[in-house]
């Protein structure tokens, strides 16, 4: 098997493992579980586990990678406030909408991003990049079913999701202008580290006690799949794949997320729905594409 056939299965992998963890969190959640103890556990597992990864790969020296010092710490420490607020709003939404929902306005940060581009670096948009906006919010139309009459949606839920896209967003300007030469186990741990200080700010003061044994159990579980394996499958197979064919892969997370809640949660979705979701993929995807070339 080439490198490169060995990276796209990994990156593959890496972005199924990132659609799971909405459909984990419903069941979670119908087993009893709050938002505050499966966001506390999750990053407090995420966050010990990629310690000790970082830990051990610190050890072997790799010549094109930097040693973060004080400072590079503590900003990738600071940036990490923005993936807590993603995960917060994210997974508060899915009190109130379907996975389906959810997990496109997620893909907001798409156009967001080149929102956020124009306003603080005054980069303007490619007339690709335009079009593909355009796509993006049209699928987003079709996916959510806003043109249907008898769907009733919660602007609650909705705007939670839109804010979780906002903040992920901030996440992906953030931490890809941090430290880009050092290791990618010690960008994610410190990341995940000022993550966790914030979950346990924001909701450490509601945790269940009485459900520790459960919230063990699933913030083990929900850990693995939405912070470490994609973590450890990344880091492995993008440096044998382009960034574009990495980009396109990695937006397999919508489609992944909604036959997930399809087969587990057993969530509806018509054919409207799904001719969105092939719009967002094809907008996502013509971007990395055209970006690489």
């Amino acid at each position: 098997m080439s490198a490169k056939l060995q990276g796209i299965i990994l990156i593959l992998l890496g972005t199924i493992s990132y659609g799971l963890p909405a459909s984990l969190i419903k069941l979670s959640k119908q087993d009893g579980i709050t938002e505050a103890n499966i966001l506390f556990f999750q990053f407090f597992f995420g966050c010990f586990a990629l310690g000790i990864f970082y830990f051990f790969s610190s050890k072997k020296n790799k010549p094109n990678e930097t040693t973060l010092d004080h400072s590079a710490k503590k900003r990738l420490i600071l940036s990490g406030t923005a993936l807590a607020l993603t995960n917060s709003f994210y997974f508060t939404s899915l009190e109130y909408v379907s996975v389906a929902i959810a997990a496109v306005m997620l893909m907001q940060s798409v156009w967001i991003t080149s929102v956020l581009d124009f306003i603080f670096k005054k980069i303007v948009p490619s007339p690709i990049q335009v079009i593909s906006i355009i796509m993006v919010l049209l699928g987003t139309i079709l996916t959510a079913n806003l043109i249907s009459s008898n769907i009733v949606i919660s602007p609650f839920g909705l705007f939670l999701s839109f804010m979780s896209g906002v903040c992920y967003a901030v996440t992906i300007m953030v931490t890809n202008n941090l430290a880009p030469q050092a290791s990618a186990f010690g960008r994610s741990f410190y990341i995940s580290l000022g993550a966790f200080i914030v979950i346990s700010i924001l909701w450490g003061w509601s945790i269940d006690f009485s459900i520790i044994p459960l919230s063990l159990k699933w913030g083990i579980i929900i850990a693995c799949f939405s912070i470490v394996l994609p973590l450890l499958l990344f880091a492995q197979g993008m440096p044998n794949i382009t960034a574009g064919i990495g980009g396109v892969l990695s937006a397999l997370e919508l489609p992944a997320a909604i036959i997930f809640a399809y087969f587990i949660l057993d969530e509806h979705i018509n054919l409207l729905q799904f001719v969105g979701v092939l719009l967002i993929f094809a907008a996502i995807s013509s971007v990395n594409l055209i970006d690489e070339n």
